[in-house]
């Protein structure tokens, strides 16, 4: 099983988002291939939705924020009901978690790496931790920063009765 942890630039792009879809047509295009894919699931973080929202309330003509709001509410619906090709993966993070991040954000704000993404990432790691048979995973992003958390999985193996 492959995972790809989707992050705000691919959901824009996806989305459509003005001077935000560079991609647009390419990532739609690798989004079907991922869907058809029986071996692959993807994965929406909380904050990739909450991000890629902010940039829908950003978007200066108001008949195109009105088209793409409703595009994202109806696929915030499609992912709840389970109708969306990707899971919702909105698990709260536990204390440890949240510390780590704030131990990291000094760094990475002045890097000019938020809060978002440093979520992202923990959504990585402990997606990672705790889903058992993953042959590889992701954060499928446009940014570089991100895009280098990649990690192929060694597969368990069985013990051999003897």
């Amino acid at each position: 099983m492959h995972v790809s942890i989707i992050d705000t630039s691919i959901l824009c792009n996806i989305i459509n988002i003005p001077f935000r879809n560079e991609k647009h047509k390419e990532i739609f295009d690798q989004l079907k291939v991922l869907q058809q894919d029986k071996q692959h699931i993807l994965i929406l973080p909380f904050a990739t939705i909450i991000e890629t929202g902010n940039h829908i309330a950003h978007i200066s003509d108001g008949n195109v924020r009105r088209d793409r709001a409703q595009l994202m509410a109806e696929l915030i619906k499609r992912t709840v009901s389970d109708k969306a090709p990707w899971s919702y993966y909105g698990k709260e993070f536990e204390r440890e978690e949240l510390l780590e991040i704030a131990g990291a954000l000094v760094e990475h704000a002045v890097a000019e790496i938020g809060i978002g993404d440093l979520s992202i990432v923990q959504v990585f790691k402990k997606y990672k931790e705790t889903v058992p048979a993953i042959g590889s995973i992701r954060i499928w992003s446009l940014d570089k920063h991100l895009n280098c958390y990649y990690e192929e999985m060694p597969m368990p193996r069985r013990r051999k009765n003897q």
